[in-house]
């Protein structure tokens, strides 16, 4: 009998959840904001109470308490590292903005009590910060390409308190930044960053290595110290700084980043830099996978590992060369954010292969192949299994080509089709009660899934998954207390064949299907797409002109017990993502009553119909962009 442990293990829910999903007796899968049991909210209904009030799927979900849980819990790691290795410097946690600049995502970061600093590549988030920043204790770090009005924010920025510090990714910047702070008389605070020779790994193994887009190699450096030495400047020269990758998968990557950044940090010292700060960059990996491992997508160390591998080697390089400990900084976006937001949808129809059984007779009218298919079919069993399989896509290779020269009729044609998947279902049958695992099982799964169509666009809300593959947990809201017969594959709403998922979190590893319950016509069948807090809402696209999703902030409410819905953020409309395009909602109006007046005089409508006509059309260009589930 099917029970929630079993759910538990086929989603691989503890390994990718880091204490933050449960499943409730009911079967619903449920949030722990605070990874408190007692403060626990049933994620199917609380979709419910959001559709009562009239929010259509897909919708985002986003807990700021998990958001803030997090950085209490980074901050933590690395004064526990500190304590444990009789660190004398402290540690700083600075937000890269990119990651999700989300109005609530960076308030809730600026405003919490962990006291953390912000990270900006460009003039807007440099603005963003600029106007948001309440801490004038904690360092804005200005990362990216710089002109001249960027460098003029950040070094006013300085002058009215706030902690700017440019740091340098070229030559030609330190020149510019010179030049203004001198025009406008302000002593700048300078960072440098270091091209590092050691690669990454993974899908960012680019942002190291001697090719890698930003920093400075030795000569430039050196270049860059000289220069401030001649300015008498080199005081300026507060922030040391190198970025190996995002998602680090192995500690191991991380390790030789810090050993060659380290020799760098302490040549530079003993040449008369004073570095305040000792800046990582981002990399702390999340667990995509719930592997454990260094695949892309997963990580094979805890957070208390990072931290403990930072704090342990920039003491050791430090302490073996007379340095004093700096303030360490790590830059970890992905980390912070992704857990805090959830997708949640609903599957609109499923599509798959020919299920009903074939005729069970053989007639003499039979083509040959087509009767030797049939008898492949009757004698599929455990000890021939993988030798029919070979058979039957040979004799399904001849009717395909004889339909194809027009020796066989249609008919004929469906018939084998219907032998062919009925074989492949009991092959699969037979293949999944074999250990070890036969090869064929994982084809075999993929072939035989179902199709699941969601009601999301993968380009707006996940576009990762179609650019670079990656794997999200997915997982229903509901019936995790009863066995998920089907294996599916997920299909968007877009017309592109690569608006599809086909790689899950599994119990042991990755795996080309999802397990699914059957549909039974349920139209409110509830799908939750998880660690989604992270670059996805901000690199998301228009692609089909779906525009970005319903948004809801929840909380715990410790008067009520219960949830709290702080906040609604309304999708976008047709009329605005027609906007984001640049064609005016009213001028395509216009465009469409035009026609209407041409139908009125040619007399294919009549007045009233046209009236209902153009009520329609309006209320299509308000309409979110997305199917709703609105009863006429």
């Amino acid at each position: 009998m099917w029970t929630i442990k079993d759910s538990h293990k086929i989603y691989n829910l503890k390994n990718w959840g880091n204490g933050f999903f449960d499943i409730n007796e009911e079967g619903h899968l449920t949030v722990l904001p605070t990874r408190n049991s007692e403060k626990c909210i049933d994620l199917k209904l609380l979709v419910d109470d959001l559709q009562s009030q009239g929010v259509q799927l897909p919708v985002r979900l986003r807990f700021q308490e998990i958001l803030l849980e997090r950085l209490q819990e980074l901050n933590t790691a690395f004064y526990r590292a500190m304590d444990k290795f009789a660190y004398n410097g402290n540690y700083q946690g600075a937000y890269p903005v990119k990651v999700n600049q989300v109005k609530q995502v960076v308030e809730s970061i600026i405003k919490s009590e962990q006291n953390y600093g912000i990270e900006v590549g460009s003039k807007a988030e440099l603005i963003l910060t600029l106007g948001l920043i309440e801490n004038l204790h904690v360092p804005v770090i200005c990362h990216g390409i710089k002109d001249l009005e960027f460098l003029d924010l950040a070094l006013l920025g300085k002058k009215t308190g706030i902690q700017t510090i440019v740091v340098i990714e070229n030559l030609s910047e330190l020149e510019l930044l010179l030049a203004r702070a001198q025009q406008l008389n302000i002593i700048p605070s300078i960072g440098i960053r270091l091209r590092l020779s050691s690669r990454g790994a993974g899908q960012w193994a680019e942002s190291g290595g001697d090719r890698s887009k930003f920093g400075l190699g030795p000569v430039e450096i050196i270049q860059v110290m000289d220069r401030l030495k001649n300015e008498d400047r080199l005081d300026c020269l507060e922030l040391f700084h190198f970025h190996i990758g995002s998602q680090l998968n192995s500690i191991r990557t991380l390790k030789n980043g810090l050993q060659e950044a380290g020799r760098y940090y302490v040549e530079l010292s003993k040449m008369g830099a004073e570095f305040k700060y000792f800046d990582t960059g981002g990399g702390l990996a999340v667990d995509y996978e719930g592997s454990g491992s260094n695949g892309d997508f997963s990580a094979n160390y805890s957070l208390q590992d990072y931290a403990d591998t930072i704090v342990a080697a920039i003491q050791n390089i430090c302490d073996d060369n007379d340095v004093p400990h700096p303030v360490i900084i790590t830059e970890s976006g992905r980390a912070l954010t992704a857990y805090h937001s959830v997708l949640i949808t609903n599957v609109l129809g499923v599509a798959g292969n020919p299920s009903s059984p074939p005729p069970a007779m053989v007639t003499e009218k039979m083509p040959l192949f087509i009767k030797e298919i049939k008898i492949a079919f009757d004698r599929v069993d455990a000890s021939n299994f993988q030798t029919v399989y070979s058979e039957i896509i040979a004799l399904r290779k001849q009717a395909f080509e004889a339909f194809s020269r027009g020796k066989l009729g249609l008919n004929w044609r469906a018939l084998a089709e219907s032998y062919y998947w009925a074989s492949l279902r009991k092959i699969r049958l037979f293949a999944r009660d074999t250990k070890p695992v036969v090869p064929e099982l994982t084809a075999l799964e993929k072939l035989l899934a179902d199709v699941y169509f969601c009601n999301l666009s993968i380009f707006q809300s996940l576009p990762d998954t179609w650019a670079i593959n990656q794997i999200f947990p997915v997982v229903p809201l509901q019936y995790l207390d009863t066995e998920p017969e089907r294996r599916v594959v997920l299909a968007d709403i877009t017309c592109d064949s690569d608006g599809k998922m086909d790689l899950f979190s599994g119990e042991y590893g990755t795996r080309s299907t999802l397990p699914l319950h059957p549909l039974n016509g349920n139209p409110n069948y509830l799908l939750g797409f998880f660690l989604v807090g992270a670059y996805e809402e901000i690199l998301g696209d228009i692609h089909n002109l779906f525009g970005d999703t319903n948004a809801v902030h929840v909380s715990w409410d410790d008067k009520t017990g219960s949830w709290s819905i702080d906040h609604i953020e309304a999708g976008d409309t047709v009329a605005k993502v027609l906007n984001y395009v640049h064609f005016k909602a009213e001028n395509i109006e216009s465009g469409f009553q035009q026609k209407l007046a041409h139908a009125l005089r040619g007399d294919k409508i009549k007045r009233d119909e046209a009236d209902q006509i153009l009520t329609v059309f309006q209320q299509g260009l308000a309409s979110y962009t997305y199917p709703e589930n609105k009863e006429k």
